[in-house]
Parts: structure tokens; C-alpha cells; sequence
């Protein structure tokens, strides 16, 4: 009578190895896909089919063959083991073949003469394009860019203008007991006057002159400015771009009138506490609104500050935007 047939360790051990070889080649591959096709794999439809006809039933035939083997001793290892590389090499090939069936012109890339495939740098200035376009776009249909965003820091404390003294009837600069002018103030803030529109651009009272003193958009009318002069960081045309595009998704379709629409920072650029340091700006200090000649000017702690975004109708059934600035919280301001 037979003994049985005893396998020797060693090549048990090898037998494990190859078929533990063959796995990983297999998971190698699936990994070393590029990640389009990668979705598609792991997606609905027909390429989904790969992964529920290929790679799926390779784990569920080597559970099975191992068990069997073990379940009839040393003899049937090295036949479940022979099954299970045969499985996975069926397997390897049906991945192939489905890739091969389903690669059509719409997985292809198409270049035109003197095209190149786009690298992670081209991406990037593609995008940089896009927004760049986007934020000219919006500078024809209002002035929210030129007054918040383009604008210098010196630029932005010329749009403050200058301390308005308070006077007497006979228009005399009232003083205090010291002799210092007393300066006109309005809920909490220095009164000012003489403000220099930013939408003139740089330099705009050595170009204009009085006329800088005018609002841009109505050549008829001083500009004005309340008590901040508040903008987007240099650099930060996205943040303006994607701050638009969510200001938009509030808008009142059914309206024809102005809308105002206030918003939080986080609203349109997701959760993160340091949003306000996308913001700059400034106000006149009201406890020494001067020292000599010189106009102290406070930057703005946009800590808990919010967006305003200004639009009109555009004659088209959509909204042009009119302005959007960063709004301060006035108690971090005082």
C-alpha cells in the first residue's frame, strides 16, 4: 500500500513563492496604470467589466483552490497551486485584451503640427491663462478688479484722501486746548475728502490732476470712499475669480434689480482660518489721524471679515458684477 505521496518543503516553499509572485505581478500592473484609466477600471460601464470578469475571480479561485489542496493533503498543493498560476495568467491576459478591445479614438491623444503633450507645468499656466481671462472679463463688466485687486497699498490709502478739519461758521479750523486741529469724524471714523479714484490707475494725480479726484465710472461726480480701503492680496485673481463665481450661485434669478450679496470668505473657498490673509487694506487712524504732514494710516485686521459682491443685470438674462471688496469687522477696526 502507498504511503502517500510527501512533498518536500523546499518546493512547497517555491511553489508559494511563484504563485505569490504572479499576484503581485498582477497588482503591479493594475498599479502602473495611468490614473484615467485607472477611474475607468474602478468604474461603472464597460471598462468596469474588467475588474468584475479579471481581477475579482482571482482571489476568489485561489480561497478556493487552497482550500480544496489543503483540505486533500500534500499531494493536492501542488495542483492548486498550478491551478491558481493558471488563473492568474488567464487573468493577466483578459486585462489585456479588454484593454485592447476598448481602446478607441476617444482614449487617444490628438495633436495638432507643432503641438506636444501637456506636462504638469503647461497645466499650470493654462490654468493661470483661464483666470487671467476671467478676472479681464470682470474688469469690463464693473470695477471690482481695479479697485480691489490692482491696486498698489499706496494707491489704496490715496483713495482715503486727506483729514477734513472741523471749522466754525467763518470757516476757521476749530483747534483743542492744545492748539491741534480737531478733525471731522463719523461713527467712530476720520472724515476725509479728496480721494483719489484707484480705477484711474498708478500715478493718477501726476496724470490727471483735479481729475483724479473723479469717479472713473462718472466723470460728473467726486469719488468716494468710506472709512476702509480694502482689497484682494497681489496675486490672489483666483481667490477674486472663485469669490465672483460663488457671489453668482446666490443671485436671485427672478430679480431685475441690484443685488447685494454677502457672503463668508470659507463660503466660497472652503473650511481654513487664515482666508483673511488673502486681504489687504487701510483706514486712518481716528485717536492721530496725522503726525505733522503726514497721514497715519491703520492696516486692516480682517480677522471675522466677510465678502460684499455688487451686481447688476446685464440686458441678457445674466448679472454683470459691479464691485466686490472684503468688508471688515468694524469692532477689530475701531
Amino acid at each position: 500500500m502507498s504511503k502517500g505521496f510527501r512533498a518536500h518543503p523546499d518546493s512547497l516553499a517555491k511553489a508559494a513563492k511563484d504563485a505569490h509572485g504572479h499576484a503581485e505581478k498582477v497588482e503591479r500592473f493594475s498599479s502602473n496604470l495611468d490614473s484615467k484609466t485607472r477611474g475607468r477600471l474602478l468604474g461603472k460601464g464597460r471598462f468596469g467589466l474588467i475588474v468584475e470578469k479579471a481581477v475579482r475571480p482571482i482571489i476568489d479561485s485561489m480561497i478556493t483552490d487552497m482550500s480544496k489542496a489543503m483540505a486533500k493533503g500534500h499531494r493536492s498543493i501542488g495542483h492548486g497551486l498550478d491551478i491558481t498560476r493558471k488563473n492568474i495568467n488567464e487573468a493577466e491576459e483578459a486585462i489585456r485584451k479588454d484593454m485592447r478591445r476598448h481602446q478607441d479614438d476617444r482614449d487617444a491623444v490628438h495633436l495638432k503640427l507643432g503641438d506636444r503633450v501637456l506636462d504638469e507645468g503647461d497645466l499650470r499656466d493654462r490654468h493661470r491663462k483661464r483666470v487671467g481671462e476671467r478676472v479681464d472679463d470682470l474688469r469690463k463688466q464693473g470695477h471690482g478688479p481695479q479697485r480691489h485687486l490692482d491696486p498698489t497699498d499706496e494707491m489704496l490709502k490715496e483713495r482715503l484722501g486727506n483729514p477734513s478739519k472741523r471749522v466754525d461758521g467763518n470757516g476757521t479750523p476749530i483747534v483743542d486746548s492744545h492748539g491741534k486741529p480737531i478733525y471731522s469724524m463719523q461713527d467712530g471714523y476720520i472724515q476725509s475728502s479728496g480721494k483719489v479714484d484707484p480705477a484711474h490707475g498708478p500715478n493718477a494725480k501726476e496724470r490727471l490732476g483735479d481729475d483724479a479726484y473723479l469717479d472713473a465710472e462718472n466723470k460728473g461726480k467726486r469719488h468716494k470712499c468710506d472709512a476702509f480701503s480694502t482689497g484682494f492680496n497681489h496675486g490672489q485673481d483666483e481667490a477674486f475669480m472663485h469669490a465672483d463665481l460663488h457671489g453668482r450661485s446666490l443671485l436671485d434669478p427672478a430679480r431685475t434689480d441690484r443685488q447685494t450679496i454677502r457672503f463668508a470668505p470659507e463660503d466660497a473657498w472652503g473650511p481654513g482660518e487664515n482666508h483673511h490673509e488673502r486681504f489687504r487694506g487701510f483706514y486712518i487712524d481716528p485717536d492721530r489721524p496725522m503726525t505733522g504732514k503726514d497721514i497715519n494710516y491703520k492696516p486692516v485686521d480682517f480677522r471675522g471679515s466677510g465678502l460684499v459682491a455688487i451686481y447688476d443685470p446685464d440686458g441678457k438674462g445674466g448679472h454683470k458684477l459691479v464691485t466686490m471688496f472684503p468688508e471688515p469687522d468694524k469692532e477689530r477696526n475701531s
